[in-house]
């Protein structure tokens, strides 16, 4: 495959997201990856759009990766899934980007990177908020030192989503999400925080069920204790109105993301800066840089010592909330794993 081809890429997985996906990289021309095929476990509400974009709908994952026209698959499919279709997939020399979260346990996550380490493959994880200019100024300005010691961050994401659930989807079962709105929404602040401020050494949280018919739990808080010495605290919601705030707070200084396109500053003496960003297509531009990964071995912003360290912490969030613990630590990744993998 030279610079200039297209990666073709099969989507696994075509409920909403799956389908939001292949519209953002249709309406970036300048992609590096092209969809070409799709399998999905119900073929007959997916026929329509599979014609509409031009996809060779397949029987399933087995007939995809068996298909010597494509380069490699997206996963949009139920997160206890993911690390046997990574390491299938990886297997059959495929390239594999997965939708948060990777796994819903590390030792499934080390399994799958070592998977695609072993195969030559890249393997990147769908966290599209990296993407956002606004996130990226907050991170330089952390980088260059301007906000002095990171001493503490606050984040929180919500919606109304757990509305829209129920036990019969999977998306509403709690073995599926575990600690509530973590797996679809928190998730993505939890990475932002890894980020910026390195692992997280342990987590304390609280998850429960207060408003939404499904058994998900729809309120969770976290407090965490980065190795770093900082400190954070990240609240997800499946049952309110749409929220987005990230707040890193140093020495100098801090930074605020209050919703996806703004970046607040202020320094000591109280000077506030306000800067408003074009809005972008981080679904588009996460494909993009994955498709460029697997293409040339570009850099993917989520290294995979990143992505293990969000499952880590992912998990004792959910060990936490399901014991109601005060306190529980954060396994350490193996660190043999490779950063050439994504």
């Amino acid at each position: 495959m030279t610079e200039t081809a297209p990666l073709r890429a099969a989507i696994v997985g075509l409920g909403r997201w799956g389908q939001n996906l292949v519209r953002a990289n249709a309406g970036n021309p300048a992609s590096a990856l092209r969809f070409t095929h799709a399998a999905t476990r119900s073929p007959a509400k997916a026929q329509d759009f599979c014609r509409d974009q031009g996809l060779a709908l397949l029987p399933g994952l087995d007939a995809l990766l068996q298909e010597g026209e494509v380069d490699a698959v997206v996963l949009a499919t139920p997160h206890s899934q993911h690390g046997a279709q990574i390491r299938r997939a990886a297997q059959a020399g495929k390239h594999v980007f997965v939708e948060k979260p990777l796994t819903l346990e590390l030792a499934e996550a080390e399994a799958a990177l070592a998977a695609a380490q072993a195969a030559g493959v890249a393997l990147c994880v769908g966290f599209n908020r990296r993407f956002l200019p606004a996130f990226q100024a907050l991170a330089g300005q952390l980088e260059a030192g301007a906000l002095g010691r990171a001493l503490h961050v606050e984040g929180a994401f919500s919606g109304d989503f757990g509305y829209h659930y129920s036990d019969q989807m999977w998306r509403g079962d709690d073995r599926e999400n575990p600690a509530g709105g973590m797996a679809a929404m928190g998730i993505h602040v939890l990475d932002a925080m890894i980020a910026l401020l390195g692992p997280v050494r342990r987590v304390s949280a609280i998850s429960r069920r207060a408003a939404v018919s499904a058994q998900l739990k729809d309120v969770t808080s976290v407090m965490l204790d980065f190795e770093s010495g900082a400190t954070g605290s990240l609240s997800t919601l499946m049952a309110t109105a749409g929220f987005w705030r990230l707040h890193v707070f140093g020495s100098q200084g801090w930074a605020q993301m209050p919703d996806q396109a703004t970046l607040i500053t202020s320094d000591l003496s109280g000077r506030q800066e306000r800067r408003a960003f074009d809005p972008c297509d981080s679904l588009a531009q996460e494909l993009d840089a994955f498709a460029r990964k697997a293409r040339s071995d570009r850099p993917y912003p989520v290294s995979p010592l990143q992505a293990l360290q969000g499952v880590a912490a992912m998990e004792a969030i959910a060990i936490s909330a399901a014991a109601d613990a005060e306190w529980t630590q954060v396994a350490r990744p193996a660190t043999s794993i490779s950063d050439a993998t994504a």
